[in-house]
């Protein structure tokens, strides 16, 4: 007997904006279904226990800050290659330089520190293994002075990505997505940067039911150290898992490594269906989220032969979450829009859309995507995407946005001769959003009037850096709240990423709740 599914149509109670035309159709929609433990160890939330403040997701180190703590939680810095080498990258959008001391721990509990200048309207990296070698390392970042961000990139044999590190330890977070089908592998790290332990319990959701392993009811985690869970050690062959990590004592930091070998089995949705042969080959390395929300949004998506894109929806609290999922073409007014997917995810649940299978979609465009909790129950999002073309393979998670902002940072914007780059501008808002770009590149802060463009209310764009500096750093000035990601990918072979961008916090707003 085929397992019930909990995604289904809902009958329309909401006026629907007019450029959105009659939904076509809606077909391989699937949905982990979960059942819900008494014995459940980390109990999950209600909707009025989510936390929606820039201050528990990354953002620009504010203007008045003494120092700022980054946590960079998941890599490996072993001598050869490894896995997931994990390297700290700074940019600093400044007329001051800064210093930021990172200290690197391992499983062992063993520690090294280095000093790193980052030099005004300047970046600076640095590869944790010249620091301490290690099987599986978390770094801590504590910068002094300018207006910094950090990210990290991780790079093996299976590709690269790059994301935010963390500004909070927290005492819980959520992993809306994994896979440990045949050829893929997750690696979940908890990383205490504290002097004193710290005792975590993980829960799953998964497309064949709830599991709560009873070796991760208490993990301990050492004072300064990191440990890494195989989830397949405890969960095999499944093809959609959630994760939800709860301290009991102490606070943690949560990285999500995901590898696919190329060898394995084709992607599947949460119910076990196949729509692509094609097995997957990447790496994905992404911060788990410490918090909730009712809103977020996808700076970009692309949906192509060669590109196959999944939102996943994760539900982890115990309240029922009626989700709109609306597709949005680049200019409305050329490209009419698609009715949303509507879901209803129940408590610890996942939902999994494959935007390939929206009936009526114009392949080969480019869009935005609005994630959106009709009842306010709050969700987090994830988009993932897989590439396998001549230019471009790979595969890549992120996170969406829950906030707009005026002003972002992308650390990395400017092209290389090795790698491609691109920064997506979505305006959520009703009213025109005038937009003026910036570079920093060797102690220069320079207007790139190329650059500058007026996004309309609802539309989105890529901005266009042909003129900026070799892996320059972009700052992006909005008149409007916009919400700002990027994409870095290596030409002509494996390896690709894409991050939302660092907001500034004195710009941030909540994305506006749907009425």
């Amino acid at each position: 007997m085929a397992r019930r599914s909990s995604a289904r149509r809902r009958r329309s109670r909401r006026f629907t904006p007019r450029r959105w035309l009659p939904f076509v159709a809606l077909s391989a929609l699937v949905v982990g279904a979960v059942m819900v433990s008494s014995e459940d160890p980390a109990p999950a939330p209600s909707a009025g226990d989510a936390r929606l403040d820039v201050s528990h997701l990354p953002a620009v180190t504010a203007d008045d800050a003494i120092s700022t703590a980054w946590y960079c939680a998941g890599g490996t810095a072993t001598a050869d290659d490894g896995l997931a080498q994990l390297t700290v990258v700074l940019a600093n959008d400044a007329d001051r330089g800064a210093v930021a001391e990172v200290t690197v721990y391992d499983e062992e509990g063993d520690e090294a520190s280095q000093v790193v200048e980052v030099p005004a309207y300047g970046r600076a990296r640095l590869a944790a293994a010249d620091v301490l070698e290690g099987q599986w390392v978390g770094a801590l970042v504590e910068v002094r002075g300018g207006r910094v961000a950090v990210d990290r990139e991780v790079t093996g044999t299976l590709g690269f990505d790059a994301a935010p590190c963390s500004t909070e330890a927290s005492d819980r977070w959520y992993v809306p997505s994994g896979s440990t089908l045949r050829g893929a592998e997750e690696y979940v790290s908890l990383f205490n940067p504290f002097p004193d332990s710290a005792s975590v319990s993980i829960a799953f959701a998964t497309n064949t039911g709830r599991r709560t392993p009873r070796a991760l009811r208490a993990l301990s985690i050492p004072a300064r150290s990191v440990r890494v869970v195989k989830i397949s050690d405890d969960i095999t062959n499944r093809s959609a898992i959630a994760a939800t990590v709860v301290a009991r004592s102490g606070r943690v930091v949560v990285d999500r490594v995901q590898t696919y070998d190329g060898q394995g089995d084709p992607l599947a949705g949460a119910d076990g269906s196949i729509t692509e042969p094609a097995a997957p080959e990447g790496l994905i390395s992404t911060p788990a989220s410490p918090v909730l929300g009712p809103r977020w949004v996808f700076a970009g998506a692309r949906v192509s032969p060669e590109v196959r894109t999944q939102i996943v929806v994760y539900n982890p609290t115990a309240d029922t979450a009626e989700v709109d999922l609306a597709v949005n073409y680049q200019d409305p007014e050329l490209l009419a829009g698609l009715e949303p997917v509507e879901l209803t995810i129940r408590p610890r649940e996942q939902a999994i859309v494959d935007l390939g299978d929206i009936g009526g979609l114009v392949p080969d465009t480019d869009l935005w995507i609005d994630v959106r909790s009709i009842t306010g129950v709050p969700v987090v999002a994830e988009r993932l995407s897989y590439f396998d073309s001549e230019s471009r393979t790979g595969a890549t998670a992120t996170l969406g946005s829950p906030f707009m902002a005026t002003d972002w940072m992308v650390t990395q914007g400017g092209a290389t001769e090795r790698r491609a780059t691109t920064v997506q501008v979505v305006n959520p808002g009703s009213a025109d959003a005038e937009v003026t770009v910036f570079v920093l590149s060797e102690g220069d802060r320079t207007e790139l009037t190329s650059a500058a463009v007026t996004i309309p209310g609802n539309d989105r764009t890529s901005l266009v850096l042909d003129d900026a500096a070799s892996a320059a750093t972009v700052i992006v000035h909005s008149t409007r709240p916009v919400v700002v990601a990027s994409s870095l990918a290596v030409t002509g072979g494996e390896g690709i990423s894409v991050q939302p961008g660092f907001p500034f916090p004195e710009t941030v707003v909540a994305l506006p709740p749907i009425s």
